[in-house]
């Protein structure tokens, strides 16, 4: 009996033990990031430049995985059906965040409920790019003169309902006071391409795919989303500076995990990926591609999430955006 007892104090203390030194192990096994779109675009090179320097923070490979389709919505319950053990990480973005459970109801859809953020990797300014011939203007405001000249004389490019092009164009159209045609594509090559051939007026385009033709002359920007003038194109000016403060929204991206990864393992994440974030390298390769690295603390990530999640969908309403 008195062996028995001891036998289960020894038990009990290895378990008292053990239970901290199994989470000080994690991570063990390589890391999946998953992009829910495509490889190509600004939601998977921006993974792709996190990957490499958040498997130095964390000491396991981290490896990009693309699973497309509905809009992000296959790879968001891709993640969510999985273990909730931070060996799987979503490539977010504010689209998806905010807009997709409104454009899909039936999905039930509740990003705030369902996953939890361990960082904000970026955002991704959008540019207000005209055809400098079919569309002379040389202001934002000269094209919105244009546009109250004739019920529906200017047409614009989308990507699609909810797509930022479709927001940042119903919502400018809200604000100024006039009306355009919108013309949906499957994405910016094509856009981009009717933009620069004279059949679209204007577009919201992410400034990755549209900085070359911008430079090259063949296409010129009004204005551009982010808070700041970029440095790439420093003669361009800010939404707000051209009049249109409350149009400062910001695309941005995250990584997430599933709601009920432990929350030691969470905080890992966190502050290994506010590090890479945070890092001049990082920033330097963002910036030569379009994009800007947004570094959010990881104490102000939920409030950031709720905050930025609210505005867009508060914009999202603003322009009418129905299921579809």
């Amino acid at each position: 009996m008195a062996l028995m007892k001891v036998l289960a104090a020894a038990l009990a203390a290895t378990t008292v033990i053990a239970t901290p030194a199994l989470a000080d192990t994690w991570p063990s096994k390589p890391i999946t990031l998953l992009v829910p779109f495509s490889a190509g675009g600004p939601t998977d090179f921006i993974a792709r430049l996190v990957a490499e320097p958040l498997s130095r923070e964390l000491g396991q490979q981290v490896i990009v995985q693309n699973k497309p389709g509905a809009s992000g919505n296959v790879g968001y319950q891709s993640v969510l059906n999985g273990p909730a053990d931070g060996y799987t990480l979503m490539h977010n973005t504010v689209g998806m965040q905010a807009i997709n459970p409104l454009m899909y109801p039936s999905a039930k859809m509740h990003p705030l409920q369902d996953y939890v953020p361990v960082g904000i990797t970026g955002a991704m300014p959008n540019l207000l790019v005209v055809n400098p011939e079919r569309t002379p203007v040389k202001t934002l405001e000269e094209l919105v003169e244009r546009g109250r000249a004739a019920s529906n004389g200017l047409s614009y490019a989308t990507f699609g309902p909810g797509s930022s092009p479709h927001v940042y164009g119903a919502l400018l159209q809200k604000l100024a006071k006039f009306e355009a045609v919108g013309v949906a594509y499957k994405g910016s090559a094509n856009a981009v391409t009717d933009v620069i051939g004279g059949q679209i007026d204007f577009l919201f385009d992410s400034m990755s795919t549209s900085i070359g033709q911008v430079q090259a002359g063949r296409l010129k920007a009004l204005a551009i989303t982010s808070a700041q003038r970029s440095p790439m194109l420093p003669d361009v000016p800010t939404l707000k500076e051209a009049g249109y403060a409350s149009l400062d929204l910001k695309f941005w991206f995250s990584l997430q995990v599933p709601a009920g990864t432990p929350p030691d393992v969470v905080a890992k994440l966190r502050t290994a990926v506010a590090n890479v974030v945070a890092s001049e390298t990082y920033r330097k390769a963002m910036q030569e591609r379009g994009a800007e690295a947004l570094s959010v603390a990881p104490a102000d990530l939920d409030a950031f999430f709720k905050r930025e999640t609210a505005q867009w969908t508060d914009a999202a309403n603003a322009v009418g955006l129905k299921a579809e």
